[in-house]
Order: C-alpha cells, then sequence, then structure tokens
C-alpha cells in the first residue's frame, strides 16, 4: 500500500470531529500511526458486535415487559378518565359509580399535575400550555422489538385548541448508545384560529411552549456543515421523550402525588383545601396498588438488565486491554494492518509511542464533552491513558476512572467519578462523590478559570435541607453533572 493510500484509510477510520485534530500531525508520524489504527479499529469493531447483541437482547426484554405493563396501563386509564367508580378504598373495587354528580369525575388533570411535578418538564410548560393539557387523558410509549427508536404518543379529550385527538413524537436512532439521531418526526398540530400556543397569532413568530415538543427535525448525517443549534434541540427533545417515557408514563401516579419528586421513597399524604375533593382518595389509593404492580414488573426487567450488563462488560475487558496496550505503546502494533499483530516493538526510537492524545482527541470530538473542555484543560488531559467504567457493588449507580500519566499539573494518578443512585429509574442520586484533586502549586486548572472540565470531579451537592429556587437549581446542576458522567461511557 503507497503512501497517500495509507493516509487515505487512515482518515477513513476516524471521526470527523478527531479527524481534524489528528491531522495535524506531521505526515511521517500520521503513517506511523496507520498500523496502530487499524488494530484499534478491529478492537472497536469486535466491541460494536458485542454491543449491538446486548442491545438487542435489551430491546427484546423491554418490549416484552410492555406487553405486560398494558392491562395495568388499561386499569389506570380508566381511573383516571372515570370510566370506572372505584368504591372502598380496602379492596379497591371498582364498578360505574351511580352518583357522578357528586362526585368529580376521574382524577382532574392528572397527566398535567404529573408533568408539572418533573423539574425538567416544568421547564416546557407555560401558563398557556396548562389549560390545553388540562385536557390530556393518556400518554403511552412503545418501541420495536431490537430497533433503536420509540414512540410517545398524548391522547386529549375535545379541546378548544386543536382539532387532534393524538398527538404523537417518534424518535429514529442510528446508534441509541451514542445518540446519533436519524430523525425525530411529530404530529402536525391542527390549531383552531386563533389558538396556536407555539407562534405569536398577529407576528406569527415563534415562542417558547411545550407543544414545540412535537415539532419534527431531520438530522439525516453527521457532517462538518452540521447545525449545532438542530443537534441541541434534537438531544434536548430526546431528553424530554425519554423523561415522559421512563419516568411519567411508567410512575405517573407516584409524580401526580409528589412521590417521586426529590427522590421520596415513601408516600406522601395527599391534603386537598376543598373537602368535597376528598373522593379522590379512593382513586389515588387505586391508583397506586397499580403502580405497586409496575414497580415489580419493572424491578424483574432491571435485575435481568443488570445481569446482562455484567456478562457485557466482562465480555468486554480483554478487548479493553488490548486498546490500552496499544494507546499507551505498551505494546506496539507491527506488520501489515489486517494481521493484528502485536509484538514488542525494537525500535522505539523511530516510532511515535502509542496513540498520542487518544483520549483527549476521542472527548474533544464529542460535541457534547467539548462544551465541557476549554482551553487550559488541554494540556492535562493529554496525559490521560485510559477511562473505565464499572457499577458499584449492590447498589445502584456506576463509577468512572481516569488514569493519567505522571505530569506537571497534579499528584493523583487516578481520578475518580462515582455516582450512588436512590432510584435510576427517576434518575434520583444519593450522592455524587470526585476525587479531591491534588494540584502543583500554581497548577490548578479550575482556579484559572470559570470553565473547566476538571469541575467536574468537584460535583455539587445533594440538596437536603434547601428549598424553592434553590433546590431546583441544585438539582438542575447535579441532573447535567449526571448527563455528562453518561455520556463519558460513550466515549469508551
Amino acid at each position: 500500500m503507497c503512501s497517500d493510500e495509507k493516509d487515505n484509510d487512515l482518515r477513513a477510520s476516524l471521526d470527523k470531529g478527531a479527524r481534524a485534530d489528528l491531522l495535524a500531525v506531521p505526515k511521517d508520524k500520521l503513517e506511523n500511526l496507520t498500523q496502530k489504527i487499524e488494530a484499534l479499529r478491529q478492537i472497536q469493531s469486535q466491541r460494536d458486535e458485542l454491543e449491538a447483541k446486548f442491545l438487542e437482547e435489551r430491546a427484546r426484554h423491554e418490549a416484552e415487559c410492555e406487553k405486560l405493563y398494558q392491562p395495568l396501563f388499561t386499569k389506570r386509564f380508566d381511573i383516571v378518565s372515570g370510566l370506572d367508580g372505584v368504591q372502598g378504598a380496602a379492596n379497591g373495587a371498582m364498578d360505574l359509580g351511580e352518583d357522578k354528580a357528586s362526585k368529580e369525575k376521574g382524577v382532574p388533570n392528572f397527566w398535567l399535575t404529573a408533568m408539572k411535578n418533573n423539574s425538567l418538564l416544568a421547564q416546557e410548560i407555560t401558563k398557556a400550555d396548562e389549560e390545553a393539557l388540562k385536557y390530556l387523558i393518556d400518554i403511552k410509549s412503545s418501541r420495536l422489538v431490537c430497533c433503536p427508536e420509540f414512540k410517545l404518543e398524548f391522547f386529549f379529550g375535545p379541546n378548544p385548541y386543536f382539532k387532534n385527538y393524538v398527538l404523537a413524537k417518534k424518535f429514529i436512532m442510528i446508534d441509541e448508545v451514542k445518540l446519533i439521531f436519524d430523525e425525530a418526526i411529530g404530529s402536525k398540530i391542527k390549531w383552531y384560529p386563533e389558538k396556536c400556543l407555539t407562534r405569536e397569532c398577529s407576528t406569527r413568530k415563534p415562542k417558547k411552549s411545550f407543544f414545540n415538543f412535537f415539532k419534527s427535525l431531520e438530522f439525516p448525517f453527521y457532517d462538518e456543515s452540521i447545525d449545532v443549534k438542530l443537534l441541541h434541540q434534537l438531544e434536548h427533545d430526546y431528553k424530554i421523550g425519554v423523561t415522559i417515557k421512563k419516568e411519567i408514563v411508567c410512575h405517573a401516579i407516584s409524580w401526580f402525588c409528589g412521590d417521586a419528586t426529590c427522590g421520596r421513597r415513601t408516600k406522601r399524604k395527599i391534603e386537598y383545601d376543598n373537602p368535597a375533593a376528598g373522593n379522590l382518595v379512593q382513586k389515588i389509593e387505586s391508583l397506586r396498588k397499580i403502580e405497586i404492580e409496575l414497580n415489580k414488573l419493572e424491578a424483574e426487567f432491571l435485575e435481568k438488565r443488570r445481569k446482562e450488563e455484567a456478562n457485557y462488560v466482562k465480555l468486554c475487558q480483554p478487548l479493553d486491554t488490548k486498546r490500552y496496550d496499544i494507546v499507551n505503546g505498551v505494546n506496539e502494533v507491527k506488520g501489515a494492518p489486517n494481521d493484528g499483530a502485536m509484538v514488542q516493538s525494537e525500535d522505539k526510537a523511530t516510532k511515535e509511542k502509542g496513540v498520542p492524545d487518544f483520549w483527549f482527541i476521542a472527548m474533544e470530538s464529542h460535541h457534547e464533552l467539548r462544551q465541557n473542555i476549554v482551553r487550559h484543560d488541554q494540556g492535562a488531559l493529554k496525559y490521560l491513558t485510559d477511562i473505565k467504567w464499572c457499577r458499584i457493588n449492590d447498589s445502584e449507580g456506576f463509577k468512572l476512572e481516569f488514569t493519567f500519566g505522571p505530569n506537571p499539573y497534579f499528584k493523583n494518578s487516578v481520578l475518580e467519578k462515582t455516582y450512588r443512585m436512590i432510584d435510576e429509574t427517576y434518575i434520583v442520586l444519593e450522592e455524587a462523590i470526585g476525587t479531591v484533586i491534588d494540584w502543583y502549586p500554581g497548577q490548578c486548572l479550575i482556579e484559572k478559570a470559570e470553565r473547566s472540565f476538571f469541575n467536574f470531579f468537584k460535583p455539587p451537592e445533594v440538596p437536603t435541607d434547601v428549598e424553592g429556587f434553590e433546590a431546583e437549581k441544585l438539582r438542575y446542576q447535579l441532573r447535567c453533572d449526571y448527563d455528562i458522567g453518561c455520556v463519558l461511557p460513550i466515549t469508551l
């Protein structure tokens, strides 16, 4: 293979974000990297095959679990919509209410209240949206077996805002783990005259509204001219969709009652300003019994998923060891790129050891991580030699380990970040623990500028005693910190 062909092969093997940085390397060193990159590609290919099988099995189990949910969702819909009158808190018996005039039909504003009690969704719902969302009578989620996509359906009763009875949003993914989108398809809302909530009626200018969530967004491929604003909007919509799917649909009564807010694990006592509203107690108790059954099914599913995940991580470990050896020059690749042979290098003086700046470039090429890396971080991150992810034994949550070579910035050889979860479904953290960095004098990067990636190891505190806006601010910061922690394993 000639030199130009080797360069082209290397260029084709790299992610576009990493390509620009790596192509700045002198041509002779770039050629030396070709065999190493090819060996790494072969390792990644094997890892991708394991990941595909793991995700396929997980999707199959999730689809099976959704089928078991359906009868319970139907019972919940009947109570919330008032199709069944609940009588008798002790036995939960349900029959048709005989005195509808004296009782509130169903559970008023059930879905609106549940969504507003979730801090992420509450930020999307305006006062004008609330009036329209009072007509929301059900939300359903579904996914195709072994396919990285899911759909949400919002069912509305007759209302003065739009003609649609169902508004849907479907997320189609090229890669669900790496969050590579194909498109997000939403329903076109048929607004009644002067009732559009997404645009000003007079100027037609866009305005903030939850109903912007149903706007279709196409994102067919990644390239250098990608619209960053569109990408951020897709990711934002996806986070909203996942929150509704995993938290609201499956745990609606907990969010309605506020049990899920701030990670409460016990039932809140529901109090009513209007004594006549006390008849809701029986309905809520029946809904809670339904949710107990849903939680049992979910617990069984999560246990299966953890076992599958543990097996997947175990299978990946030998491949990760090989990757570490190549990246850090423990073993140098020698011979034709397709033979995959790795032997100890005999002439290290003539070759660049390992793959320089491998992890730094990988992180820089990820659009979300790139936003948290500033210029003065780059020197220190170039000493990063490995990143490992592992589950915490006998606990919900996970740990990240960042291994560094000797460097002039800090004394630590390993920086850790641990997330302990109260509940992974609600994404409620018990605590986030980071390593205290032992900086050399005058080298503390988090003091040199307001922003630094190394602030990641100094996590925000979990709010306990604070309330109101300050508590919401801390929870939002903690959720952003957790999102970064979840993105990092994707780079592995």
